[in-house]
Parts: C-alpha cells; structure tokens; sequence
C-alpha cells in the first residue's frame, strides 16, 4: 500500500489539487481497490471544493465538523484508539467501494498543535493498512510546511507528484534544486506539467533537453469544461461523463492526460491487477 501526495512549489496557477482531485476520481470511477483522499490543510481551502464538501453542506446528520475528518483521526490516534477497522467510518464516502475522502482540520495548526509532524505519519500508516492507495494534497510552497500538515504528509510520501508550469523561470529554479524542500530531496517524484500546451517553445521535449532530465515529464492540458465542474462542486460527474461520452472533444485531451497519470502511478505501486484503465485510451 502506498501514500502519494501532490504538491507544488508555486503559490498559485499550478493545479496542484485539481490534479489530485482529477486523478483521485478517475481511480475511483476506473479501479478496483479502495482510495483514500485527503489534505494537510484548513476544511474547505483545497479539496473539498471539487466535491462540494464544507462546512455548510456536510450532511446534517454528522453533528460537528469536529467529529469526524482529519481533527477526529489526530484525536483517534493521540489516544491510540485509531485502527484499520474505523479509519472509514470518519471519512466521507465520494464513490461507492471506490472512494473515500477524510477533510481538513478547523484549524491551520491542527488538532493539537505541535502534535502533527507525529501524528499523520502515524495517521498514514494505518490509512494504508485499509486503503489499496492514499493519495494527498500537500498544498504549495516551501514555508510553513510542518505547520500545515503538508511536511509531514511529504515525509511519508511514497512517490511525489510536483506540479510546475511551463514558465521558464519557474523551471529553472526548480531544476537547479532552489525550489525544493528537504522531503524531496531523497524521494521518488514525477513532474506535472499544468495547462500543458504542446505547440509551446517550452514543450516537454524542449523542457528535457534544455535541462538534461532523462526522467518522465506528464503534461495536463487546461479545460473549460473541467474547471467549471470544479466551481460547481462536480469533478466525479465530470470524470463520469468523460469517460462514457468522447464526443466532448474539448474535455478529451485532459481526461486521457489525467488517465494516463493515474495509470502510471498505480503501475509504479503494483496495483496494475486491480486496474481496468483501458490501454486504448492512454496517450
């Protein structure tokens, strides 16, 4: 079982946690095993808008935000009452069997503050002895990692997404090293090019050559239809609908982009068997 985390060196524009919403739904809707989706951030800043998840439109049923989400699971585990058994039961479930997602705290600090560098490792690991695959949003940017959660979910990371854009300084501060946080320096990433736009000088055969990177670099391209979903809240029937309907040829280059990175990282991981990705469709 595996923890993937997204995340991005860029404070904005880099479609960090639409990719992992994009993804996160596509291996929902395509796969067979069971994924968790979460963030290390505040309920309702990241994730929780392409789902619309908040505060005011959680089911009525659930009392408080407090109980249940990422505060309830630093809870659990601080009182080492936190097991495989009822991990899911504080989580919110998007697809059926296929999906679940746990929100953010309420407070940027967490539960307790101070607490979480030790807390969501230990969160993560009992997330992967229930879930085939966990895949989180680390957020963007260098400062305030551990305060956010987002340091200690890329600590425990197994593989990390990095979205980056086609700006060239952009690029060549990060292939220098300057944009990249002590987790990543010894861990195994993919890159993510967001708005990829092929007829660009600054392609991704350009971007290799220029910088001498022999490893994988996966271009998303923008979607008009994909970010309106998002602004509704409705990214699952967006992915359900691109996948049953490719007369929406506008959505298709960014629906076969987001399947083929789903397919690599769950390729990466040994989770190939589970997987009905039809190989037709991959770029």
């Amino acid at each position: 079982m595996s923890t993937i985390a997204f995340w991005s060196p860029l404070l904005g524009g880099s479609g960090n946690t639409a990719h992992a919403a994009a993804v996160a739904a596509m291996i929902g809707l395509e796969s067979r095993i069971r994924v968790l989706l979460g963030h290390g951030g505040v309920v309702g800043e990241r994730l929780e808008r392409a789902f619309h998840i908040g505060e005011n439109s959680i089911n009525q049923s659930i009392p408080t935000i407090h109980d249940f989400g990422m505060d309830a699971l630093e809870r659990l585990s601080l009182n080492r009452r936190l097991n495989k058994e009822n991990i899911r039961d504080y989580t919110i479930p998007l697809i059926y069997e296929g999906l679940d997602f746990v929100t953010g705290n309420a407070k940027r600090e967490g539960t307790l503050p101070g607490y979480r560098a030790s807390i969501l490792p230990t969160i993560l690991a009992c997330a992967n002895k229930y879930y085939d695959l966990v895949l989180m949003d680390a957020g963007c940017g260098k400062d305030e990692l551990d305060l956010r959660g987002d340091g200690a979910i890329l600590n425990s990371a197994d593989l990390i997404v990095i979205s980056l854009t086609q700006n060239i300084q952009v690029l060549e501060s990060f292939f220098a090293g300057r944009l990249l946080p002590t987790a990543l320096q010894n861990k195994p990433y993919l890159i993510v090019l967001s708005r990829y736009d092929h007829d660009s000088h600054y392609n991704i055969h350009h971007i290799k050559r220029r910088f001498g990177y022999d490893g994988v670099i996966y271009g998303i391209p923008y979607s008009t239809a994909f970010f309106d979903a998002w602004n509704m809240g409705a990214v699952i029937p967006f992915m359900h609908r691109s996948r049953h309907n490719h007369s929406q040829k506008s959505a298709l280059p960014f629906y076969e982009s987001v399947r083929t990175l789903a397919k690599v990282i769950m390729e990466n991981h040994n989770l190939c068997k589970s997987v009905e990705l039809d190989q037709r469709n991959v770029i």
